[in-house]
């Protein structure tokens, strides 16, 4: 049986603290959980936070190397499927493992990307807007777009895109994918796969599943951009860092593509000169992908579970 040990929580998982602490005490008896995010938002330096705990629970926020080289921690659990946040090379060297929480959320966001797709389209927060005013004839509003029959293109089919993919074609979409390595599920339910250029091309609507890594970091440049059809939409609920933000703004305003649903920015909160706050034909959310209850519930779970798998030597969701 292993020691018991502190765990360090130094930002909220989004559920009630209650049941954060129920859930705790049951899958992880003995252990003790501790609070610190309020001591992190004072300004306290992190790694005199964690101290001498072996145990580090996280989300998105950033953990830098001189913090990881300044502390005795045994692991990292991420609550948040990205882990590009933490300083894996600091890790390794420390030997440090960490642990992510992927697939809780697979469905809310897929969901969003749908969401976004039918709001462009139907121009629902503008249609909104347009109902509240009286002052203006009710019915006088431009005409929408229909999904079904649209050409959706897939870009990265891994569990999200794959969730996505099966949204849209139930919708009658066609469904286009691009990924390093096909997918047999993707092809069952009738997708294609393709090059980048191809899909970009070829689709009505483009919708984001990828990880950001230095190979995919601006994979929507200008020059991509410019390869999707004047009338198509953009859709991300991935990472802000896959698209060049300033050469999507541009191709909005200049009318040079149709739209553009975001759920991520390249820095979060965006600053207040990001050009997609005042380009053209957006609909702008504010990173909720994953923000449902059930996905929540999901990444409590599976966030506590992954400190008992590390102390049962099972690595299932290991990233490092």
């Amino acid at each position: 049986m292993n020691k018991p040990s502190e765990v360090i929580l130094i930002q909220t998982l989004g559920v009630p603290r209650e049941l954060v602490q129920q859930r705790f005490s049951e899958i992880l008896p003995g252990h003790s959980l501790v609070w610190k995010g309020s001591e992190l938002a004072e300004g306290k330096p992190l790694a005199d936070l964690v101290g001498s705990a072996k145990y580090l629970i996280t989300g998105s926020l950033p953990i830098d190397g001189k913090t990881i080289r300044n502390c005795a921690l045994s692991m990292i659990s991420i609550s948040f499927t990205g882990y590009d946040h933490v300083d894996l090379a600091a890790c390794k060297e420390k030997g440090i493992a960490v642990y992510n929480t992927p697939g809780y959320s697979t469905d809310s966001v897929a969901e969003l990307a749908l969401g976004l797709a039918l709001s462009l389209l139907r121009s629902i927060p503008k249609g909104d807007a347009h109902a509240r005013k009286t002052e203006q004839k009710f019915f006088a509003f431009p005409d929408g777009v229909e999904l079904k029959g649209k050409t959706v293109g897939i870009v990265g089919t891994g569990a999200t895109g794959l969730a996505a993919a099966k949204l849209f074609a139930a919708f009658g979409c066609k469904v286009l994918g691009y990924n390093r390595v096909k997918k047999d599920e993707f092809q069952k339910l009738g997708g294609t796969y393709c090059g980048l250029d191809d899909l970009l091309k070829d689709s009505d609507i483009v919708s984001l599943h990828l990880a950001l890594n230095a190979g995919t970091k601006h994979i929507m440049n200008a020059e991509r951009i410019a390869q999707m059809k004047p009338s198509a939409y953009l859709i991300n609920t991935a990472r802000g860092g896959l698209i060049d933000e300033a050469a999507l703004a541009k191709a909005l305003n200049e009318g040079k593509l149709a739209g553009a649903g975001l759920d991520v920015f390249g820095s979060e909160p965006p600053s207040q000169d990001n050009p997609l706050l005042t380009a053209k034909n957006t609909v702008l959310t504010p990173h909720l992908g994953y923000k449902t209850h059930e996905a929540l519930l999901r990444k409590l779970e599976v966030t506590f579970r992954n400190i008992a798998d590390f102390e049962k030597g099972i690595e299932t969701n290991r990233v490092a």
